[in-house]
């Protein structure tokens, strides 16, 4: 006697077997379209603007050296009225840079070329910190630097107000108490600042010029806006399209913080960062620093 059952088990297994084999052809072939899409959108106008042009135009290069001669004046200005401290050297990262501002599908649209010179000065000192702190922040306003951003606008207030607060950023917290740092916890402070004459903070991109005051102690390592990347003490260039590097005389942070603490107790980096060149629009025309009558002042060990 036949069984029909059997028949109907055979037909069944086909059936899945085909549909098995649909569904791998289906996510093969969308795994092709998957691709074929991504390559159009790395080739559809992703390429950036020449910046080497314009970073080598001598409009830009005249600006540059400009900016060089500030930050140089200005870094060593506070070196020496800060003669307590101890220099460790200053690192140097200069560059011009564009960025994708439409980084997913479709065409590129590139930021207007900025050149940007990233300067941080390291000293190391010892003392107490509630008289090196005040010392600091008398230099920086006999210097004409103005503290932007968030209160308090000093090194001092910042102390008392982390201590105070325990990190909340509530200015009604920050304004009560003594303005004296308890010093209860390690140092680990950071600021930023402006020329007093510089109308506004330095906005992303554009031109100006602003300071970055960090203080720190065991276990911390100073922030700093070194203009270059610092992955676990390796040192090294922005490897991203729509940069091209003009001058590069890296210090790593880390190195210099472990240099630092073994002879002294605090250390201070001073990020001194110039934006001083902007690309032109098709209805502007090209935006540089004016150059000052600033003599050369070269610091720490390194040099363009």
């Amino acid at each position: 006697m036949d069984h029909p059952t059997g028949g109907r088990g055979r037909a069944g297994t086909l059936a899945r077997g085909c549909m098995v084999a649909g569904l791998v052809v289906v996510s093969v072939v969308c795994t092709l379209v998957i691709c074929l899409l991504w390559q159009i959108h790395r080739t559809w106008n992703r390429t950036p603007p020449d910046v080497g042009v314009f970073a080598h135009s001598a409009a830009t290069r005249t600006a540059d050296v400009a900016a060089a001669r500030r930050s140089s004046a200005r870094l060593t200005d506070l070196t020496s009225a800060l003669s307590w401290a101890v220099p460790l050297g200053t690192s140097v990262a200069d560059s011009c840079r564009t960025e994708d501002q439409n980084p997913f599908m479709g065409p590129a649209r590139w930021a207007p070329v900025n050149c940007v010179r990233s300067s941080v000065l390291y000293l190391a000192f010892d003392g107490d910190i509630r008289t090196r702190l005040h010392q600091l922040d008398a230099v920086l306003a006999e210097q004409k630097w103005v503290g932007s951003g968030q209160l308090p606008h000093t090194l001092t207030g910042m102390a008392t107000w982390m201590s105070q607060a325990g990190g909340d950023q509530s200015p009604t917290v920050s304004q009560r108490g003594s303005t004296e740092p308890p010093g209860s916890q390690p140092i680990c402070l950071s600021t930023s600042y402006g020329p007093a004459m510089q109308q506004q903070e330095l906005a992303h991109g554009g031109l100006g010029v602003r300071l970055r005051v960090s203080v720190a102690e065991l276990p911390c390592t100073p922030p700093a806006d070194t203009g270059d990347i610092q992955l676990g003490g390796t040192l090294e260039k922005s490897a991203t399209d729509g940069i091209t590097y003009l001058t590069w005389h890296p210090l790593s942070t880390s190195a210099v913080s472990r240099s630092a603490y073994t002879a002294h107790r605090y250390l201070a980096a001073f990020s001194l960062v110039d934006s001083y060149a902007l690309q032109p629009t098709p209805t502007a025309s090209a935006p540089t620093r004016q150059v000052d009558d600033v003599s050369s002042c070269p610091i720490g060990s390194h040099g363009d």
